[in-house]
């Protein structure tokens, strides 16, 4: 990032995935020490916890990343040189990472049920950052990677507007900020 320090320690991917896997492992941890619920619901609620990350990502991309100071000013740095690898600070990190343990535990009020879908949104924020990290340093990947390219590079270089979603372009869609085929 050129004039814009970011606070405190920051870490590049893959180790950005580090914060994010360790609150994982915690999130198990707390769901095998107490009761759990059956497999088919604990795999059906990391599934729309994986699901939730879709749009939390579009949300956070579309008005905090887009509109919030600081955070505008450094995402602004990547959009004028998006092929230096990003960096993120723990703080922001931490500062993600607590509410997606913390909310479903207080909305659902058992690790049964909110452990799972912590690990969700904590394996949809890691795919995220893994998908980003190859739509701008990689070229393969197939067609799922090569439409996200598409639709990320366009965000870039072309409308800012639009094609917030990194992992799905559903949420573009149904928000009307899909780019025009």
């Amino acid at each position: 990032m050129r004039d814009l320090p970011l606070p405190g320690w920051t870490l590049g991917f893959p180790r950005s995935l580090i914060p994010p896997f360790l609150a994982a492992i915690a999130s198990t941890a707390w769901w095998l020490s107490g009761a759990r619920a059956g497999w088919t619901t604990t795999l059906l609620l990391v599934a729309f916890g994986l699901a939730q990350w879709t749009l939390l990502e579009y949300l956070l991309h579309r008005f905090v990343l887009h509109a919030v100071e600081p955070f505008r000013a450094w995402h602004r740095e990547h959009h004028l040189e998006p092929d230096v690898p990003i960096r993120i600070p723990i703080a922001f990190s931490l500062g993600l990472i607590l509410p997606i343990l913390l909310l479903p535990a207080i909305v659902l009020g058992d690790a049964a049920h909110a452990a799972p879908l912590s690990v969700g949104l904590l394996a949809g924020h890691a795919a995220q950052e893994t998908a980003h990290h190859l739509i701008h340093r990689s070229r393969g990947g197939g067609a799922w990677l090569a439409t996200r390219r598409r639709e990320h590079l366009f965000h870039h270089d072309v409308g800012e507007g639009s094609a917030y979603g990194t992992l799905t372009g559903f949420w573009d869609r149904l928000f009307g900020t899909a780019i025009d085929r």
